[in-house]
């Protein structure tokens, strides 16, 4: 027992470390992005009106982790803040695994890509994880338990709700008729806010609109992600599918293969295999207790992997490190500007962020344990791109975005000119982006401004800054 108690800690500390490595990495531009999405909950909770939340949905996701991002963005509106609950919600589902199964069924979780990638996102899929994770922890225990845990499934996400129905369902064929009812009267009253979002959802064209992905490139990013050690396993997971894992992950696979389907979700969006991962731990677990010459092979890919991943982002932080020490132009912009200041960063979107790899060095001069409130510095809707996701950092009011608008960009720069306030634009990582530069000449028309161009070029053009006071 000492020795199986041993092995779930080391696992852990593996884990932790992983995950630790992945709240650095993914400190980037995409996670202001990720974070404007739970603003207007926020603002629900500024405004004295908590029960909003209950039924306000992030895009086609129940309300819990947004919820819980509000009372952050009040709170504790610092980045690592937010990294660190998905890290840690990731870390418990770890925790959770081994308690069910030991060291081996942890150890496939803490290692497993398709979960590890989205480990510290700011979105619910660490936190939707953790809920499939106790749904199966609680299913063999109390009937008020596992009530419980169906409810907070729901809550997390919609495949999550989905496994909870199943697991109940199932469960309560074998259960008496009190234990029975309870249960179920108890997960009816936790949910009925879930289900009154997810029928007006079923009633919004949008909902039905994902892209269609051809099953080849489906089949290539599943393959990409997983690796060959994900290969090996996978026939293990088949031969270990029994009791809850079991109805937990055909529950799953099924609804995401009918959403699909319908195209109420989209193929390419890999997170959502993340959510079985929890189900396949348990299955790979239970294969190897019966076929005990498994547990040696399973235990070094599992590792392997693990390193592979962790020497990947070791690289990417050296990466983003040795940058630090080069002078970049949001160096000189943070420098020079003046206490009210505008910063607008401009870097256009090299590459889609399904998997996780992009990473971001300029950020990082805005180290991610800084205070960053979120800003209005005009009245606009808080989730339009177009306005770039305003913080205040340092005095200053930094926007983020992928291109130029004009009406957001003369909406907020105006007001801050009308106010005596000093701009600044910063475009940088733009070389591949064809005919960026002219559109944002044009966008700057209207202004006073001289490009002054920072540090060298090294693949994706030197960075531009201009500093505008005032108009033409």
């Amino acid at each position: 027992m000492r020795s199986n108690s041993l092995a779930i800690i080391a696992v852990l500390i593996f884990a932790a470390a992983l995950r630790l490595l992945r709240m650095h990495v993914r400190w980037d531009e995409i996670t202001l992005a990720y974070a404007a999405y739970a603003e207007p909950l926020a603002m629900a909770l500024s405004e004295g009106h908590p029960t909003a939340l209950m039924g306000s949905w992030i895009g086609l996701h129940p309300p819990l982790w947004g919820a819980i991002h509000a009372v952050f963005e009040l709170v504790a509106p610092v980045p690592w803040v937010w990294l660190s609950f998905s890290a840690l919600c990731s870390l418990a589902a770890v925790w959770l695994v081994g308690r069910m199964g030991g060291w081996l069924p942890a150890l496939v979780l803490a290692s497993a890509p398709v979960h590890l990638l989205d480990s510290a996102e700011i979105n619910n899929y660490p936190i939707a994880t953790l809920a499939m994770a106790l749904l199966i922890y609680c299913a063999r225990g109390a009937p008020v338990a596992l009530a419980l845990a169906a409810v907070f499934a729901t809550w997390c996400h919609l495949l999550t709700g989905v496994a909870a129905a199943g697991v109940v369902l199932w469960r309560s064929l074998s259960m008496r008729s009190t234990d029975r009812r309870t249960m179920l009267t108890i997960v009816m009253a936790g949910i009925l806010p879930v289900l009154g979002g997810a029928w007006r959802l079923m009633g919004q064209g949008s909902t039905w609109g994902q892209p269609d992905v051809p099953f080849e490139d489906w089949l290539r990013l599943v393959t990409e992600t997983i690796g060959f050690e994900g290969l090996i396993l996978a026939p293990v997971v088949m031969m270990g599918l029994a009791g809850t894992a079991r109805v937990a992950w055909l529950s799953v696979v099924l609804a995401l293969a009918l959403a699909v389907g319908m195209d109420a979700a989209a193929a390419h969006q890999r997170p959502y295999l993340g959510i079985v991962a929890p189900a396949a731990a348990i299955a790979i677990g239970f294969a190897c207790q019966r076929r005990s010459w498994l547990i040696p092979i399973v235990a070094v890919l599992c590792v392997v992997r693990g390193g592979r991943f962790a020497v990947d982002d070791v690289q990417r932080l050296q990466s983003i490190m040795e940058d630090l020490t080069e002078v970049r132009g949001v160096d000189v912009a943070l420098e020079g500007a003046a206490d009210g200041a505008t910063l607008w960063l401009v870097s256009p979107a090299l590459q889609t962020d399904d998997d996780k790899t992009a990473n971001s060095s300029v950020l990082w001069r805005i180290r991610p344990w800084e205070w960053m409130p979120i800003a209005r510095p005009v009245t606009f809707e808080y989730k339009d791109y177009r306005y770039g996701q305003p913080r205040h950092v340092r005095g200053l009011t930094l926007h983020t975005s992928t291109e130029l608008y004009e009406a957001s960009f003369d909406h907020v720069v105006g007001a801050a000119l009308e106010r005596g306030r000093e701009a600044w634009v910063v475009v940088y990582d733009h070389g591949p982006a064809t005919g960026l530069m002219g559109r944002i000449d044009r966008v700057l028309q209207p202004y006073d401004y001289v490009w002054q161009e920072i540090g060298k070029d090294v693949g994706l053009g030197v960075d531009k800054v201009a500093l505008i006071r005032s108009r033409r």
